[in-house]
């Protein structure tokens, strides 16, 4: 973990570097940079891309080391002559770093699979070689059999609503949790602007020869997709060469769309949609951190805690009593986080019960209510007593009330989304620059460009700036 640490430092500081180059050079053409001055100078501190890489550390580098710690389990359960056990690992390793880098070579991205797996799996090997306890019955049910129980467990509570829930009923629910869930907003754009496609970007850069400019149709339709043009190309994200009617966009050195302007004028979205995608090398890379923080990082943590336990245990108990101890409280543990979660995850009330759900004394049954109301495309405003909601000391309750105000028809629900563009908790802010957005409600975009450029937030600019785009607004400047 402390490899992927230094490693994933180190990969968001370069790229932190290189989206502060990006972004003086919009704001040198004339441009709305995002992040704007506020934040770039955040882009620069080492603290800012460690606290990014935390992200990447606990999710892919928890996903190599426990791969690379079961592969070492796996052979340690063989005859040490075994030439698969001996050569097996090597072949995963050589696997996964193929696959990662199959779409084009990336320097960080082998890094991690080069130089986290061979410490780790020799570690592990040699400590379960040195123990003198073979994986045996002891080891499948002291220490896989609760992880098993664990994981079939919280799979009852899969379904597409669990992260929100998870941040609303277990972070948000205490002081630990919601600094955890601040930390999360205030950091996790830094490691996505590492591996995300440019599609999915909120503002590309392209750059062109001054003597050999795109013709003006073409120029004013990369801008309105949030292409804009620099005069730096070394920090750009493409480059653009006109030669008689052909354009050859390039990245890296490299053409990766060979058009004419006819062509990319008749359809520019697909032509940038082929083009994101053929630039795009980190596919799998983004897979192996999504099942990481889904997988990875929760074992993580179990391990973690049975290991403080175990060392704890270890002392006053034999090894069997210890294990014994250790396996029950992880259990316990887990299964109690799981059954408050449970039992805060509500069911929504029937459409006859909304505005009794409503006045609860339980934020849980109030927020049951906001989603159901949402989720019908009910008209919250009609239900006396909401506007009480807007002073709610429960953030969770403020962002669900945020997006059921976003689909209401009242002319009240405007004048309440603009009180909480100015709420103090990041994920009601958001939410309302979104259901502004949402309702069409172009009289805002002032108000919004406003906040926008004096915000000291990234992740309320991202939202701030999908909400101009949405609402007509376009950047309009030009070098």
């Amino acid at each position: 973990m402390g490899l992927a640490q230094t490693i994933a430092t180190l990969q968001v500081y370069a790229s932190n570097h290189r989206l502060f180059g990006q972004m003086a050079a919009v704001a040198a053409a004339g441009f709305l940079p995002v992040p704007s001055p506020q934040v770039v100078p955040s882009l620069l501190g080492l603290g800012t891309a460690a606290a990014g890489g935390l992200l990447l550390t606990l999710s892919l580098g928890a996903g190599i080391a426990l791969l690379s710690t079961a592969a070492a389990g796996w052979g340690a359960g063989r005859a040490s002559k075994s030439r698969l056990a001996a050569v097996g690992p090597a072949v995963l390793q050589a696997a996964l770093l193929l696959l990662m880098i199959s779409r084009g070579f990336d320097p960080w991205v082998a890094l991690y699979f080069i130089i986290i797996p061979p410490p780790v799996f020799w570690l592990a090997r040699r400590l379960l070689s040195g123990s003198g306890r073979p994986l045996g019955r002891r080891f499948w049910v002291w220490r896989v059999l609760p992880v098993v129980l664990l994981a079939l467990g919280w799979s009852t509570q899969y379904d597409r609503s669990l992260f929100l829930d998870l941040r609303d009923h277990l972070l948000m629910s205490n002081a630990a949790g919601q600094s955890v869930s601040s930390f999360y907003y205030r950091y996790t754009l830094y490691p996505a602007e590492v591996f995300k496609p440019l599609d999915q970007r909120l503002i590309r850069t392209v750059a062109w020869p001054d003597a050999d400019p795109p013709p003006p149709d073409v120029k004013r339709e990369l801008i309105r997709n949030d292409y804009l043009p620099v005069a730096a190309a070394g920090d750009a994200d493409l480059g653009l060469r006109v030669e008689g009617e052909r354009m050859r966009f390039t990245r890296g050195g490299q053409v990766i769309l060979d058009t004419t302007a006819a062509s990319f004028l008749a359809d520019p979205h697909h032509a940038l949609t082929e083009i994101s995608t053929q630039a795009d090398r980190w596919s799998f890379f983004r897979t192996f951190t999504f099942y990481g923080v889904l997988l990875a990082f929760p074992m993580a943590l179990y391990c973690l805690l049975f290991a403080g336990l175990r060392l704890l245990t270890g002392i006053a108990a034999g090894d069997r009593r210890a294990d014994i101890l250790c396996a029950g409280a992880c259990l316990a543990i887990g299964l109690g986080i799981l059954a408050f979660f449970h039992s805060s995850r509500q069911a929504p009330p029937r459409p006859d019960e909304l505005s009794r759900a409503l006045t609860s004394p339980a934020w849980q049954t109030r927020v049951a209510a906001l989603r159901e109301i949402r989720d019908r495309q009910f008209d919250v405003c009609a239900h006396p007593g909401y506007a009480g909601m807007l002073r709610s000391p429960y953030p969770q309750e403020r962002y669900w009330l945020t997006r059921a105000l976003a689909i209401s028809p009242s002319p009240a629900a405007s004048a309440d989304l603009a009180l909480l563009l100015d709420d103090p908790h990041i994920n009601v802010r958001t939410q309302a620059v979104e259901a502004i957005a949402q309702r069409r409600n172009r009289g805002a975009v002032r108000e919004i460009l406003k906040r926008l450029q004096t915000s000291q937030d990234w992740y309320f600019q991202l939202y701030a700036y999908r909400a101009l785009r949405a609402l007509g607004w376009n950047q309009t400047a030009s070098r």
